[in-house]
């Protein structure tokens, strides 16, 4: 493995119709940053828009219900005419207290 510094971005994303759900912060944000850097056209989701952020790459939707799925879906269709990758990023762990630690403890 080489760890030499990349001098350009590859276009691995030109043109691909991207959906990455939970990607306004943290390790989501730096994935739509990459894909977008790569050619990608990205949509993120999030249940609300960071301060900052802008409408134009961002659909307001809870994916965790059939409503906020269909408005992703529909937000999609309209933007991009399809979807051809999807980065299912959103979640969390249902275990109590500190996530998955918590529970090997």
């Amino acid at each position: 493995m080489h760890n030499e510094p990349q001098t350009r971005e590859a276009a691995d994303f030109n043109g691909r119709r991207i959906l990455v759900t939970g990607g306004t912060k943290g390790i989501g944000e730096a994935i739509v940053e990459r894909l977008m850097r790569g050619g990608g056209k990205v949509i993120t989701t999030a249940r609300s828009l960071p301060p900052g952020g802008t409408l134009d790459r961002f659909v307001q939707a809870d994916v965790s219900t059939r409503e906020g799925i269909d408005q992703v879906v529909k937000a999609m269709m309209d933007r991009f005419g399809g979807l051809d990758i999807l980065i299912h990023n959103v979640g969390g762990s249902a275990a109590p207290g500190r996530g998955c630690i918590g529970v090997i403890r």
